[in-house]
């Protein structure tokens, strides 16, 4: 123990007597702090500097008509990007923008062909065509920036579709509202014609009596005809009104069952959107919470939240009113589940609006939470349960507006045929009565005929309520359609939220740049001892000493200029700090093993195993996306554990997940200290040996 001491004493002289050495070593504390500081820096907020990513648009659509108006939807999104601030866009020629992109003057360009409003507007014909964009993109020159242009050109799509799914579901809307007025106005016309069928049935048994008595009762069974004349009369004026209707509701019916193909998907994204505002509001109140909050950026980041409120129940409001209503056409109340847990969204919603507005923060966070927690079970049930419930009521809706249609044509083939054979009968009254058998064959068919009305009008007025079917089609068009467009809402909720790119790469390069400290330690500090002879083991751990603590101080030097100097983000900073001392002591243990141990050779082996951690750590895309061979060498690498270390104090700790790479890492400290004391001696003669070859050759 004292030659340990000794040995590590010494080194301490050597370093305090040599000015030179002093400064070398202080030198050798902040090369990783460098390192990591340009890297953590240059990578600090790249996606919201991307106005500089040049993306070519040329708009060559000549504008179609859609609803008798006149629309060119590619001029409509050429004004939309004007006022875009995402991607850098440049309005040009289609020649143009396909030039640039090939010479790398833009990164992509985006061209809107000449049909594109024509295709759009295929959607209200009975051959729709999907529109096209064309996409041309320049991967050579950048491998992120295709990425970053392919959003820009989905979110065109999806602003496109947002905006005509908008204008499509408001017609078609339109028309419902329409033919809700028409059947309330025609209401009393159609139960009037329902009474008349019904009188009729009643009357048949009497003039059935009465023809088999017509020779003495003629006069009777002719004052009955006549009244059944009359009855025709008025089904007859009530059912020339009805071809409009029948017409109208075959064309509404067939008009509106793709947009309904359509709603259950965006009612699924609205519940996603509402939770990605949700989220926000909590990713806001956590930074209100927080401390070095300029009152300007206060007052914008309570502003903003208000908005986020706002928009959560506005879109909850609108689904509400929707589910109860499409509900009521429903004898089983399928949709009372998700009635409740859309109202209890809506509670949560202006709860966290006062929480927001009185400043209580911490309330405000944990109203988020509950909202959270509501909207995880909606999304899980939704696809399984919620949405083949809405497509059930709507089955049933249509099941509604195919039988109005049937019973008014049935109606409108019977009347006709009771009409001529009453007009039979009465012809035969006056002219012939002998002719009254043959009359007597052909009542059984007009009987059966009426009666099958009769019931089909009774089972219809049993299944379906007409009140009801006309409260279903009458609408506000400018509010549901605004709901058609956009219904569901992407609510996104981060457990433990970064606010920039850079403190999120942060343990990545942090543990990168220790590493990179302690292989630049073996490169300028020498292993050995040469002043006196002491044991190989002594050698060992003498020396590592001053590595230790030269490592020490790179830890400290690196994590606290981190959070001080370039303002990394850290949830737990002084957790941060340890871990980096931990890491730091880790990592030149193992180097100083290496070189130590092997020589020359371990030096190699350092850097071939840094060059392996950098891409197998998971330390910048997950490491589930890289090769099988990254994956199956990923449990095995101190720099996985590390960067995972690193992680939970940047974001906030969760023990469980921190304390199994805190041991570890642990365990990789003893594991290298146990082998180096033991194999320094067996391996001490042949790597001195070695050495004495390489530096004999003057070239090492």
């Amino acid at each position: 123990m004292r030659n340990i001491q000794e040995i590590f004493i010494d080194d301490l002289k050597s370093i305090y007597k040599n000015f030179f050495v002093c400064i070398v070593v202080v030198f050798l504390m902040f090369i990783p702090s460098i390192y990591a500081w340009f890297n953590i820096v240059a990578s600090w907020d790249p996606y919201a500097n991307t106005e500089g990513i040049l993306v070519g648009v040329a708009n060559n659509d000549k504008g179609a008509e859609l609803n008798g108006k006149a629309v060119n939807i590619g001029k409509e999104v050429m004004e939309g990007l004007k006022e875009n601030k995402d991607l850098g866009w440049r309005f040009t020629s289609e020649k143009e923008a396909i030039e640039k992109v090939e010479k790398g003057d833009y990164y992509a360009s985006i061209i809107i062909p000449e049909n594109f409003s024509e295709h759009i507007a295929t959607i209200m014909t009975d051959d729709p065509k999907k529109a096209e964009i064309d996409y041309y993109v320049n991967e050579k020159i950048n491998s992120i920036a295709p990425k970053i242009t392919a959003a820009g050109a989905n979110s065109i799509v999806d602003n496109v579709s947002k905006t005509f799914i908008k204008s499509a579901s408001g017609s078609i809307l339109a028309i419902f509202n329409e033919l809700g007025i028409t059947l309330q106005n025609e209401l009393p016309t159609i139960q009037k014609m329902k009474n008349m069928v019904y009188l009729l049935e009643a009357e048949l048994p009497e003039l059935e009596q009465n023809i088999k008595t017509v020779q003495t009762h003629v006069k009777k069974a002719e004052d009955i005809i006549k009244r059944v004349n009359d009855g025709l009369n008025s089904i007859e004026g009530i059912t020339s009104q009805k071809d409009k209707l029948v017409s109208d509701v075959s064309s509404y019916v067939d008009s509106t069952r793709q947009a309904f193909e359509g709603i259950s998907p965006l009612l699924k994204n609205d519940i996603a959107n509402i939770r990605s505002d949700n989220e926000s509001v909590l990713v806001l109140a956590n930074r209100l919470t927080g401390q070095g909050l300029t009152g300007n950026e206060y007052d914008h980041l309570v502003e903003q939240g208000i908005t986020r409120i706002n928009k959560e129940l506005y879109l909850l409001d609108s689904m509400y009113n929707l589910l109860v209503r499409v509900n009521q056409f429903n004898e089983n109340n399928v949709l009372q589940p998700e009635i409740q847990l859309v109202d209890e969204l809506r509670d949560n919603a202006s709860s966290q609006l006062q929480a927001l507005n009185s400043r209580s923060f911490g309330n405000l966070i944990e109203l988020g939470r509950n909202n959270d927690q509501v909207l995880a079970r909606f999304q899980e049930s939704y696809s399984k349960e919620t949405g083949p419930k809405f497509s059930e009521i709507w089955n049933e809706t249509e099941s509604i507006l195919n039988n109005v249609q049937l019973t008014m044509e049935e109606g409108t083939k019977v009347l006709p045929e009771v009409r001529t054979l009453l007009n039979e009968t009465n012809r035969t009254l006056e002219t012939r009565t002998g002719d009254i058998d043959k009359l007597q064959n052909k009542f059984p068919e007009i009987e059966t005929k009426i009666k099958a009305l009769a019931s089909k009008m009774r089972e219809f007025d049993k299944s379906y309520n007409m009140e009801e079917v006309i409260d279903f089609l009458r609408n506000d068009i400018e509010q549901e359609s605004e709901f058609f467009s956009e219904p569901v809402l992407l609510n996104k909720h981060s457990l433990f939220p970064i606010p920039n790119y850079g403190s999120a790469m942060s343990p990545f390069f942090t543990a990168l740049s220790l590493w990179v400290g302690g292989t630049i330690l073996i490169s300028m500090l020498s292993v050995g001892v040469s002043q006196k002879v002491y044991s190989p083991y002594q050698i060992y751990i003498g020396r590592y000493l001053i590595f230790f603590i030269i490592g020490v101080m790179q830890a400290l030097s690196v994590s606290i200029g981190n959070i001080v100097l370039i303002g990394v983000y850290v949830a737990d900073k002084f957790e941060y700090i340890l871990f980096s001392v931990l890491i730091s002591t880790v990592f030149t243990l193992i180097v100083y093993t290496f070189v130590s141990v092997l020589g020359n050779v371990g030096k190699g082996i350092s850097v071939v195993l840094m060059v392996l951690q950098i891409s197998s750590s998971g330390g910048t895309f997950p490491i589930q996306v890289t090769p099988p061979f990254f994956q199956h060498i990923n449990p095995f690498l101190p720099f996985t554990y590390a960067v995972g270390l690193l992680r939970e104090s940047v974001g906030g700790i969760t023990w469980s997940v921190a304390g199994k790479d805190i041991f570890i890492l642990i365990l990789f400290l003893l594991i290298t200290f146990i082998l180096g004391v033991i194999l320094k001696k067996p391996l001490h003669a042949r790597t001195q040996k070695m050495k004495d070859k390489l530096y004999g050759s003057r070239i090492f």
